[in-house]
């Protein structure tokens, strides 16, 4: 293991401002709750480049984040920083709740000023904007502290390095990863099981800094400590296809940037999506409420169902893991292989391409599909939503490759199904004029069913049904004469049509249809 210095500029102390790639309203945004805005002045869109404490001896730097980490600033004291940083331009002050003196006029304040709260560290609020800053050096889509921007990170930095990236936790579970094809053996068995190998254990546990790993059998690969404060929260691994002097500070950036994330981590995190999955459960079984969610989610009015699978056994802790970087105002619970997942019914297509991106992060191993039900307000009606919803995986299962789609786009195909289940209890429904080929223990028999379902499926068009069998259309017509002649049934009479037409597909339904080109929600997501 060779270490590696720290790069000077992962704080940002020798980089030019990032020139309004990150903005002061996104680190309000980014940590809700943590501020609240004493004084807007001309607006929250300033450019952000750092964050330092309040010195009376040195101007601040431009863009940066004055920390006024006085406990009770005396009121002349606090004037005089914010002239300073008027002059300086800096992107705003911070000062403690409960710190502004008695009566202190902001009404005129030059810069913004904003108070934190009593249960933020200054440390973590410049860890968190360190974050930013590394993030959109990287170009990362989602940065943290989000906890989905994990993903977009890692796939940034594998761009970057074209190669892998792993982002682990203190305790080697893997929480993210980027790959540009292809990978060696080892990273790809970290993805898998989502596990550390025990071997590779032992030398992240000595990594202090950016340090380059040797082992036995295994690609080199690179390793940076992901600090939280005093403690190492986790780890970022990288096996970048080609090795140059740029690797040690793009690991840097991303460990800076991933830093923030675990500020939002704690121990305790596994024990609440056991309380989600819990709460989840009950609500579909009828036994739980909305409303008991909606406490330890948020406060969004209208909520989505999707359902993903099929699931092996054991994945649920980590697909509640995945689902939660994604989105933190998550819930999931797997019930009968397939995980549930409620999602906040937010506007566009946000709920569809989270949907699709947790679809893509479970399939590691073994492909799953997914379908995404209706925007729903009651309990009652993500309930309904369930038993769709399973009929909806079971249909995309049958598909040739797996997806994500709409629940709306396959009701036909639910239907089919839900009465193919009727049918298997009351068998009686399927009796009739298509006793003769069902019972038929000869090819034929099987042969006429299909033949039966593709002139339903081409309209009753001869021709294009012939052409899906790739045989000659006077072939086909022949068939459906002896279809009718051995069943005793008139293909030309509607009621005696749409029967058997039920029937054929009851007795094996297809695997649903395609979606034509023009229907954008039955496209893949």
């Amino acid at each position: 293991m060779t270490a590696v210095d720290t790069w000077p500029g992962a704080l940002g102390a020798d980089l030019p401002p990032p020139d309004g790639t990150v903005r002061l309203a996104l680190l309000v945004s980014a940590r809700r709750g943590w501020f609240s805005v004493a004084a807007a002045a001309s607006g929250l869109d300033r450019p952000l480049a750092g964050a330092a404490p309040w010195d009376p001896s040195r101007l601040p730097g431009r863009n940066e984040l004055v920390l006024v980490t006085a406990p009770r600033p005396a009121a002349d004291d606090l004037a005089q920083a914010l002239t300073a940083a008027h002059r300086a331009g800096a992107a705003a002050l911070v000062v403690r709740e409960g710190a502004l003196p008695p009566g202190f006029d902001l009404t005129t304040a030059a810069v913004p000023v904003l108070v934190a709260e009593n249960q933020v560290g200054w440390a973590e609020i410049g860890t968190v904007v360190q974050s930013l800053l590394a993030g959109a050096r990287l170009g990362a889509r989602g940065l943290p502290p989000t906890a989905g921007g994990l993903y977009d990170l890692a796939e940034s930095a594998a761009l970057a390095l074209d190669g892998a990236v792993v982002v682990v936790d203190a305790a080697f579970r893997v929480l993210a990863f980027g790959c540009r094809e292809p990978v060696d053996a080892l990273t790809s068995e970290m993805v898998l099981a989502r596990r550390v190998p025990v071997e590779l254990r032992k030398h992240l546990a000595r990594v202090r800094s950016v340090a380059r790993l040797d082992l036995p059998d295994a690609a080199p690969r690179w390793s940076a400590p992901i600090r939280s404060g005093a403690a190492v929260g986790g780890y970022v691994l990288c096996t970048p296809r080609w090795t140059s002097e740029s690797v040690p500070r793009v690991l840097t950036e991303v460990s800076t940037a991933a830093a923030a994330w675990f500020l939002d981590e704690p121990a305790g995190r596994d024990d609440e999506d056991a309380i989600r999955a819990e709460l989840l459960r009950g609500l579909l079984a009828g036994s739980g409420s909305l409303e008991a969610l909606t406490e330890r989610l948020g406060t969004s009015r209208r909520w989505l169902l999707a359902a993903l699978g099929p699931v092996a056994s054991g994945r649920e802790g980590a697909l509640a893991r995945c689902a939660r970087m994604l989105d933190p105002a998550t819930a999931t619970a797997v019930l009968d292989s397939l995980l549930f997942v409620l999602v906040p019914a937010t506007p566009g297509s946000g709920p569809a391409d989270f949907t699709e991106r947790l679809r893509r992060r479970a399939s590691a191993g073994a492909p799953l599909v997914a379908c995404l039900g209706r925007p729903c307000a009651t309990g009652a009606e993500l309930r309904a939503d369930a038993g769709p919803l399973r009929h909806a995986a079971r249909v995309l299962a049958a598909r040739p490759s797996p997806g994500t789609a709409h629940l709306t786009d396959l009701l036909p195909h639910v239907l089919i199904a839900e009465l193919t289940d009727l049918a298997a209890e009351h068998p009686g429904l399927l009796g009739g004029s298509l006793d003769v080929l069902r019972r038929d223990p000869s090819p034929r028999g099987a042969e006429y069913l299909n033949t039966l379902r593709c002139w339903f499926d081409a309209g009753g068009d001869a021709t294009r049904a012939a052409a899906a069998l790739r045989i000659h259309r006077n072939t086909f017509r022949y068939r459906l004469q002896r279809i009718e002649e051995l069943c005793a049934v008139d293909l030309d009479d509607p009621v005696q049509r749409f029967t058997i037409e039920l029937q054929t597909r009851l007795l094996a339904p297809p695997a649903a249809a395609a979606p034509q080109a023009g229907d954008r929600r039955g496209q893949q997501l």
